[in-house]
Order: C-alpha cells, then sequence, then structure tokens
C-alpha cells in the first residue's frame, strides 16, 4: 500500500507484489491470479466505502523504472484522522491478496476445512506472490496493536482470520471471481473504473448474498475493542 496527498485528498494504491516476485515473468499482467487478488482487494474494500472512494483498478502497465503501480485506487479526504479502524481497514485490504491466492490455489472447502488449524498449521497459506501486501499488513496492524495493548502476532492472526471468514462467506467468493474475469476480458483497456465493477456486480444473482454477508462482516468486527481482536492460541 502506498499513499500520497492531492488536494487535501490521501490517494491509497494498493501494489499487488505478483507484479514483481520474479523478473523473469515480464507478462504478469497476463496472468489471472493477478485478476484474482485485485478482485479481492476490490471487493474487500466495498466494505469500507464510508471512508474510502473507490475510483478504479489499473491494469496499465508501467514501464520499467517509471512511476505508478498499477492496482486498486482509493481516496481518502486527507484532513480525517488515520485512526485505528482506518489502518485495520487497510491491513484487511492487504491480506486480501494472500487469501485469494490461497483459496485460488486450494478451493473454498480446502480453506475451509484447514484455516481452523491456523496458525499452528498454515502450510496451504499462500503467501508467495503476495508478500509486499503482507508486509504492508503488519504494517498498518501495528496501530491497532497499541491501541489496545495486544501483541502484533496475535493481531495480526486473528485479522487473518477474520479475512478468510469474509472471504468464505455467502457470495463473497463468487463476487471475487466475477471481477477477476470481468479484469481479465478489460485487460487492454488500462484499467477498470468502480462504476463499471459495481453496476456489473449488482445486476448479479449472487449480489443479495454478497451485501447480507457484508452487513455480517462488518457487524462481528466492529466496533474495535480487546474483545473482538482476541486470539486464543
Amino acid at each position: 500500500m502506498k499513499y500520497s496527498t492531492i488536494r487535501n485528498r490521501t490517494i491509497f494504491t494498493l501494489q499487488l507484489s505478483i507484479l514483481s516476485f520474479q523478473e523473469d515473468h515480464p507478462f504478469v499482467l497476463t496472468d489471472f491470479r493477478f485478476y484474482i487478488a485485485e478482485a479481492a482487494h476490490y471487493i474487500m474494500a466495498l466494505n469500507f466505502q464510508q471512508e474510502f472512494e473507490l475510483l478504479y483498478i489499473d491494469l496499465a502497465a508501467k514501464p520499467e523504472q517509471k512511476p505508478g503501480i498499477v492496482g486498486l485506487k482509493l481516496i481518502r479526504d486527507a484532513k480525517k484522522t488515520m485512526h485505528p479502524k482506518i489502518y485495520d481497514h487497510l491491513a484487511l485490504i492487504n491480506i486480501s491478496s494472500v487469501c485469494a491466492a490461497t483459496i485460488n490455489a486450494h478451493g473454498k472447502d480446502k480453506v475451509h476445512q484447514d484455516k481452523s488449524k491456523y496458525p499452528a498449521q498454515a502450510e496451504l497459506m499462500v503467501i508467495e506472490g503476495c508478500m509486499d501486501d503482507y508486509e504492508a499488513f503488519k504494517k498498518h496492524l501495528l496501530p491497532v496493536s497499541r491501541q489496545f495493548l495486544l501483541r502484533p502476532i496475535h493481531t495480526e492472526w486473528n485479522t487473518i482470520l477474520t479475512a478468510f471468514d469474509f472471504f468464505l462467506m455467502d457470495g463473497v467468493w463468487e463476487a471475487v471471481s466475477f471481477v477477476g474475469e470481468m479484469l481479465a476480458k478489460h485487460k487492454n483497456d488500462g484499467g477498470v473504473s468502480h462504476a463499471q465493477l459495481f453496476d456489473q456486480l449488482c445486476k448479479q444473482d449472487f449480489y443479495a448474498m454478497l451485501c447480507a454477508s457484508m452487513e455480517n462482516f462488518l457487524n462481528q468486527r466492529y466496533p474495535l475493542g480487546k474483545e473482538t481482536l482476541k486470539l486464543d492460541f
């Protein structure tokens, strides 16, 4: 996650690290894992539209050494305070690529079965290609851990499990798959706007389930507190 301030608005850019995980893969934008991960970023970010304005998903490959990165673009009023809840939102968006990579690799049923073993046994969790997101995730959670006087490792695993739970809810992975396919179809357009994505998303049969799951997710996660962030090892 990178961000800058322009005209009193903070522009957040989610960088999917799959873009740079190996230098000998110059055409990673054609890899469907990229689209699935960006779709997961987008669907998670839909939960937080009261804090962020979603703009578009940039699909234009940048020349080497040129500024700018592809991915989901968000903005937020820079005059607003960056309190722990906002950092929690950003961390959940960051870790979404790891959830997406894991579910895409192993399937919903396998992940649902195995995540009960996390963090003791998390061998199937896919981090490769998502390390930048994973590092940003940990960084964004530090203010949350400090606020509630919790060990960072506890806050991190609690949040990882929360994110996985969200993507396994009714209608959510269906939405991720739909948006991922839509991004792949528009790969030569340079990007897809939030308006384009949302217009098509809300016409799908699973949309009502997605909305219900988003509401349940927010009710379970917030308000943040030691009780919602606890983790029993």
